[in-house]
Formats: structure tokens, sequence, C-alpha cells
């Protein structure tokens, strides 16, 4: 949006005879420009603003203005419930993980751990090692055939137990598929706040009042004219 500005002007004109009077009034009026220069130069910095909210949300709103940073406590609430949300869901698969491989160990006889995913997959479609095999052989599958061996053998005691099995497996694949949303929520939350926090700092940077002069007027006579700016 385009600030609206109000202008203040204020002509001074001397004859040059008082031409000391338009120096010592030039040197007061740029020892108050440097004042509000100094203010403006301790304003916080939208880059700052934005590189903080990049790293924790929130962060940056406070930096630019920690009296008035709702904004910023929205974006942090919902970095908390994010990353809550992420460290809940991988705990919980890795717990129903080690629970269907213990689950697997008792009722199949068979060992997961460091076996592969399509194996994995293997023990809960098939009731042991032979009927997976012969379903391979017989669509033409070779390269899919597990090798006989006693550490690939399986054998569940009841089709029921492979079902509870295979749901205890699916459950683990849903709560790690939501693993990268949540991740991609937590990058769009923090470049959301930068982005934020970075135009309210700039906001608050632009409405400094800017005062400026010059030593002759428009005609060319010695003055001083000075202009005072408000953004608003």
């Amino acid at each position: 949006m385009k600030s609206n500005t109000l202008e203040l002007r204020i002509r001074s004109t001397f004859k040059v005879e008082y031409s000391i009077f338009i120096i010592l009034f030039a040197l007061l009026f740029s020892t108050g420009t440097d004042i509000r220069a100094q203010q403006k130069e301790d304003l916080p910095s939208p880059r700052g603003a934005f590189l903080r909210s990049l790293a924790v949300p929130g962060w940056g709103h406070y930096y630019a203005d920690n009296d008035n940073w709702n904004r910023g406590k929205y974006h942090l609430a919902g970095e908390v419930v994010l990353v809550l949300s992420y460290f809940g869901l991988n705990a919980r698969a890795n717990y129903l993980e080690q629970d269907y491989y213990t689950f697997a160990q008792a009722k199949a006889s068979t060992n997961l751990s460091g076996k592969s995913r399509d194996y994995i997959i293997a023990v809960g479609n098939y009731d042991n090692l032979s009927a997976y095999n012969d379903a391979q052989l017989r669509t033409r599958n070779w390269d899919q055939v597990i090798p006989d061996t006693p550490a690939n053998q399986w054998s569940w005691e009841s089709t029921a137990q492979r079902f509870q099995y295979q749901d205890a497996r699916e459950r683990v694949e849903r709560n790690r598929s939501q693993l990268p949303t949540l991740v991609a929520l937590m990058v769009a939350n923090r470049m959301v706040s930068g982005i934020s926090a970075f135009i309210h700092a700039r906001d608050l940077a632009e409405n400094v009042p800017e005062a400026s002069f010059t030593y002759v007027d428009t005609f060319g006579q010695p003055a001083i004219t000075a202009n005072l700016r408000f953004n608003f």
C-alpha cells in the first residue's frame, strides 16, 4: 500500500548580512537531523527480522517490536504444534514398528531386523516363504524370489495373526508418510513468518520522520528551507 505523506515546510529567508544566523541555525538543524538519523539506525533491520524468523518463527516479530508481536506468537505456536506432532508421530511409528517386529518373531518365527522392505511386506501378504515363492514363479517374477534359507523362513500360526501383523505395519507406513508433510509445513511457516517480520520491520523504518534543509530558496537567494516529512 502506498503510504500517505504529510509534508511540513518551514522557510526562513535572511539577508546576506545575517548569514551568521543562517550558519548557527544550520548547525542546530543538522544536529537534530543527526539525532533522527541515529534513531533510524537503531530501528530493527528488516533483513535481521527475516533471518530470525527463519530460525525460529515469531522471533523476527519480537525483534522488530516486542510490544506488538501477536502475529509472531501465532507463528511460534504453530511451530510448537508442528514440531510436537512430528516427534510424536515418529515416536509412535518406531513403537509400532518394534511391536510388529516382536510379534512376527513370536508368531511367524522370523527376525525382521536388517531385512528389506520387500521382505517385510511379503511376510504380511503370505502365510510362509514357500507360498510367496510359488506366487512369484507363477507370475514369472523370478527376480522377486527370496532365497530359501533358514534366515528367510517364516510361517504364520494363523491367517488372523498375519492380518494383525499387516495392519500394524500399514499403520507405521501411514504415520511415517505424514512426516514429510509436517516438515513442509514447518518450512512454509518459517517463510511466511520471515516475510511478515520483514515487512513489519520495514514499515517501522519507513515511518520515521525525515528531515532535510537547503541554504538557498527556490529563487537562489540566501535562505534556509527546512522540510519535515511524516509517513503514516
